[in-house]
Formats: structure tokens, sequence, C-alpha cells
């Protein structure tokens, strides 16, 4: 009787082991060099292959994009916030075309599309520092870039 209760929790463990295994597994490997860990995770979630990663990324970027526009939006009117918000419209469309480039297996392209993405959230920081002012919406631009470079990571992941 004590052997077969032995044998069972052999089991029940052994299962255990497996599925806690399997679900660490899953969709590791994709973030483990990202530059933002924290932030690529959130983007990638349980997706193990990289043009999916990719496309996730993208999405998320189009989204967030749109919400600091809104936040910029309301915003006291100024020449920078003006320039954030072409520079966010400007990240949304090459956001679209990076997608459009990778449907059309136009990888080169499509990394070259998500590191514009990158630059056009750089340049809305940039606007603020030349002008020695500081940015209201520079938690909103360190989100974005922070996404935009794990974007980029996960880019040059897809062959």
């Amino acid at each position: 009787m004590v052997f077969k209760d032995y044998t069972f929790f052999s089991y029940v463990f052994l299962a255990i082991a497996v599925i806690l295994l399997t679900g660490h597994a899953h969709g590791a490997g994709l973030c483990d060099n990202s530059p933002n860990k924290q932030v690529c995770d959130s983007i990638v979630y349980t997706r193990t292959n990289p043009r999916d990663a990719v496309v996730a990324a993208c999405n998320k970027l189009i989204s967030e994009t749109k919400v600091a526009k809104t936040v910029a939006q309301r915003q006291p009117k100024s020449t920078e916030i003006d320039n954030c918000i072409t520079y966010f419209d400007g990240a949304i469309k090459i956001s679209k075309r990076a997608l459009e480039s990778l449907t059309n297996k136009d990888y080169a392209g499509m990394r070259n599309y998500v590191s514009a993405i990158q630059t056009n959230y750089q340049a809305c920081d940039g606007r603020f520092q030349s002008s020695n002012k500081t940015n209201p919406i520079a938690k909103s631009t360190k989100h974005l870039e922070d996404m935009a470079s794990v974007g980029a990571y996960l880019a040059n992941l897809v062959k």
C-alpha cells in the first residue's frame, strides 16, 4: 500500500514538473537577449515564432502610438508638441509599412522600417532637448522608444 502511494506521488511530481517546464519553455528564447526584457516579454507573451512577435510588436506600437498622440494633443500647444504629433503619425504609417514588408517577405525593408519608427520617437524627444524645454510626454516617448527597440530586436530574429 505504501509503495502505491509513493508511485502515485512520483507520477504527480513528474506531471507537475513537465507542465511547469513546458510552460516556461513556451515562448522562451525570443526575449533572452532583448534590450528590454520586460517590454519584450509583454509583447511576445507566449509566441515562439519571431515573425508573429514582430507582427505583435508593430500592432502594439500602432495602438500605443495612437494613445501617445492623444496624450500629446491634450498638452498646451507648442511647436515641439506639434512636431511630436507629426512624428507619431509618421510612426503609425511606418509601422503599417513594416507589416506590409513582413507580409511580402521583404525582411530587409521591414528591418529598415522598424528602425525608422525608433527614429521618429527619438526625434520627438530631440525637439524638446534642442529647444531646452522639458518634454511633458517624456514617459510616453520613452515607453514607445523601448517598445520600438524591442521591435527592432525582434525584427532581426526574422529570417
